[in-house]
């Protein structure tokens, strides 16, 4: 079995793309549901794509409303990516720069090209990139504060030990030497035991700390 990265979908026409086609994709798609030129002066949204910083296989497409905060975006990279100890975050203009106030709004931090860092953890960090690409107006789906326009589909991981069967598990201790993705059959008799053990969810914290995907902090609306 080889690793396999499956199209993503659009939701907004539910079409699929390639990682690297869905951003022109997105662009267009937003421009026939939208307006670009404030013209019904209604909600400034702006478009940007979340990244893990060292594997382009996860991603989030997202629309933000231009009054909400980076503590809301914040909340959310953690109810659906990151959260699993309560570790503390932070947004940064470069990284191991200084730390940008949650407080601000995302219409006084980005612009179109602008670029964010983003940390999670400053032990086991999980490093993130955001990218502002577009401004629109109009409304978002219920007129959430971000709404998902795309998200990658999870990547299909071999298991490390047989190559045969797709990782459902991975190894916490093994992942630090790069190895320990784990199909079923294998995870039964893998020598650092079952506590070690982490189920592969659709993440960039799969196999660090305890994240399991299952944590949720708040209700995001």
């Amino acid at each position: 079995m080889e690793y396999q990265t499956p199209k993503s979908k659009c939701q907004l026409c539910k079409s699929e793309f390639t990682g690297r086609g869905l951003t022109k994709h997105l662009k267009l798609c937003l421009t026939k549901h939208l307006d670009r030129k404030g013209k019904t002066r209604t909600n400034e949204l702006f478009y940007i794509v979340v990244s893990d910083t060292y594997d382009s296989a996860y991603f989030l497409h997202l629309l933000l409303q231009g009054n909400t905060t980076l503590e809301y975006l914040d909340n959310f990279l953690r109810d659906i990516w990151l959260e699993c100890c309560g570790h503390l975050s932070a947004f940064m203009y470069e990284r191991f720069g200084n730390e940008i106030n949650m407080k601000r709004k995302i219409k006084d931090v980005f612009e179109p090209g602008s670029k964010l860092s983003y940390e999670y953890d400053f032990g086991s960090t999980t490093a993130l990139t955001i990218k502002a690409i577009d401004v629109y107006y109009g409304s978002t789906d219920k007129n959430k504060k971000i709404q998902i326009v795309a998200r990658n589909a999870q990547p299909l991981i071999p298991c490390d030990n047989c190559g045969q069967g797709q990782a459902i598990w991975i190894c916490a201790e093994c992942q630090w030497n790069e190895s320990g993705w784990l199909c079923e059959r294998c995870a039964e008799d893998h020598e650092c035991g079952d506590e070690m053990l982490l189920p592969v969810v659709n993440s960039p914290r799969t196999g660090v700390c305890g994240y399991t995907g299952q944590y949720m902090r708040t209700k995001l609306r």
